[in-house]
């Protein structure tokens, strides 16, 4: 059950393009000069070798259903694709991706999945503690930093970072300080032919490729599994879009934007879906909701066979498979 109105929701969703797009033409400005590889190129380099690609989100289904201990028992030979706040788990739990995707613009949070040399002089900020993205993040703080940038440093050569031109500069300066070979690319904000919008204001200032990202790294590394790596199947975990039954408010990803909306009952701003295929009902919120809309509507429309083995969450029907992991990797070779 929905309790803001599709004009609310249709608000929120402008309010943070309208955000998002001025951050990302910034640092595309900031970028631009560092920029040497695209994607385009590394289409190139694979030549679409037909394997199936396995998509690492960064849901809470991720760690409380174990995914990577499947993965590691099946032996997947495929693509694996990561976003950058599944990476710090994946190589905690013996699995190094193959490709790493970033495309979010926030200046200070997201350089944390990478390990933050900077970290004491960042603004203070419960984010990563009040959330269910990465539990080895909730205390500890400068030890888990100082572990995730020796991990990034240790496997950074074996990573290839599938970068934005939206995210913040320190970003791409990281990567190459761990070795990561960056494929850059940029989202696609808005309508390209509009002269004056920022997809072709970005595209002439970095030419780089324009991807769709769905809103999210998650949807944004689906895409470039089936459009750039050319995968025929590719399996998705951590794609929750939501958070388990009983989460407190305070706990969700868009809290602040909930209680800035509705200061006396933030609750008010979740909404309800009830997942048929576990016969749970998950609580999302206005952004996730819409996410996770977006890439229904994508989906049928993609030239691959869309596999969720989240084992959680709200993205089921509309082109999407949802199969238990387990299963999908023994159908999936």
């Amino acid at each position: 059950m929905k309790i803001l109105s599709e004009d609310e929701l249709k608000l929120i969703t402008d309010a943070t393009l309208k955000k998002t797009a001025g951050i990302g033409l910034k640092h595309a400005s900031e970028n631009a000069p560092h920029i040497k590889k695209t994607i385009r190129d590394l289409k190139r380099e694979l030549q679409g070798d037909g394997r199936p690609a396995l998509m690492i989100s960064a849901g809470p289904s991720l760690h409380r259903k174990k995914s990577l201990e499947t993965i590691k028992k099946s032996g997947f030979k495929g693509h694996i694709v990561a976003v950058d706040g599944s990476m710090g788990h994946c190589l905690r739990n013996g699995i190094v991706p193959d490709f790493v995707i970033t495309v979010d613009p926030d200046p200070h949070r997201i350089i944390r999945w990478f390990g933050d040399p900077r970290l004491a002089e960042r603004p203070e900020d419960d984010y990563f503690q009040r959330q269910d993205l990465d539990p080895a993040f909730h205390k500890n703080e400068i030890a888990r930093n100082r572990e995730q940038i020796e991990l990034v440093n240790k496997y950074g050569p074996k990573m290839k970072a599938i970068i934005s031109t939206s995210v913040s500069p320190e970003i791409s300066q990281r990567c190459a300080e761990a070795g990561m070979e960056q494929y850059w690319w940029s989202p696609l904000y808005d309508d390209f032919e509009d002269p004056a919008g920022y997809s072709r204001k970005i595209h002439q200032l970095t030419k780089a490729p324009c991807m769709v990202t769905g809103g999210n790294c998650g949807s944004s590394a689906w895409v470039f599994a089936h459009a750039i790596l050319k995968s025929p199947a590719v399996l998705m975990v951590g794609m929750d879009f939501s958070y388990p039954p009983g989460t407190n408010v305070r706990n969700t990803q868009y809290y602040e934007i909930l209680k800035e909306l509705i200061p006396d009952d933030p609750d008010a701003g979740l909404i309800r879906v009830h997942n048929p295929h576990l016969n749970e009902t998950w609580l999302t919120d206005p952004a996730y909701y819409w996410y996770s809309q977006n890439f229904l509507e994508m989906a049928p429309q993609a030239r691959c066979k869309t596999y969720n083995c989240t084992e959680g969450g709200i993205l089921f029907g509309g082109g999407v498979e949802f199969m238990g992991l387990a299963e999908a990797l023994d159908l999936i070779k």
